[in-house]
This record gives structure tokens, sequence and C-alpha cells, in this order.
């Protein structure tokens, strides 16, 4: 399975996300802030999840500094699901964007649609 890195501000969705991925056979870092994701972009992930409002780094400069890197695929959570928040991250270089809360198999099924390479 993948290698992905988690950037999730809130304890309590990253211990959700990172469960429900790890269950499904994913290795899964969390980096609490977009400054800790920052520090681990050299790492070789395939694909990072990573929330869109947080203090300090916003998660919109995490999937910046994802895209100029590489192609690694980014899916960008917000517990804003308005158009702007989505047109922001997609045009900030995420494939996809998923509202909080969410089901758990959605997720799963964006992680493997980005993972097969079927982002954007």
């Amino acid at each position: 399975m993948a290698r992905i890195l988690l950037v999730e501000d809130e304890p309590l969705v990253a211990h959700m996300v990172r469960r429900i991925l790890e269950r499904a056979g994913h290795q899964v870092d969390w980096a609490p802030s977009g400054q800790a994701a920052l520090e681990r972009l050299g790492e070789g992930y395939e694909l990072v999840v990573c929330d869109l409002v947080m203090p300090g780094v916003s998660g919109l400069e995490v999937i910046r500094q994802v895209r100029a890197r590489g192609k690694t695929p980014v899916l960008a959570l917000s517990a804003s699901v308005s158009a702007k928040s989505q047109e922001e991250a997609l045009a900030a270089g995420a494939q996809a964007f998923m509202g909080k809360p969410f089901e758990g198999q959605a997720l799963l099924a964006q992680v493997d649609r980005l993972l097969r390479g079927e982002g954007g």
C-alpha cells in the first residue's frame, strides 16, 4: 500500500483519518501543523492528505509546496465546504477536495483514486 503524509492540526480528526487509512493497509505519518509538514516533504510520500485551515503555515501553502516539489497528489480536507474553499484548494494544486465530516469509505475511495493517478 502507500506511504501517506496526513497534515491535520486537530488531533481527534487526525486520529480518525489515520485509523481509517492504516486499517486499509497504508503507512501514515502525521504532521500536526503546516510547518511540520513542510519539514517532511522530502521523505518520499505517495500521497498528501492536507487540512486547509491551520494556524501558522496554511494548508494552501503546504499544497503549493508539495506541487512545487513534484507530482505527489494531494487530497485537501476542510470543514468549510464552500465553493470558494474548493476552488482555492484546486487552484493551489490539490487533485481532490473533501468536506468534513466525511464517511470512511468515501475517504478511501478518494485516496485509492488518487493513488491510481486519477486525480484532477
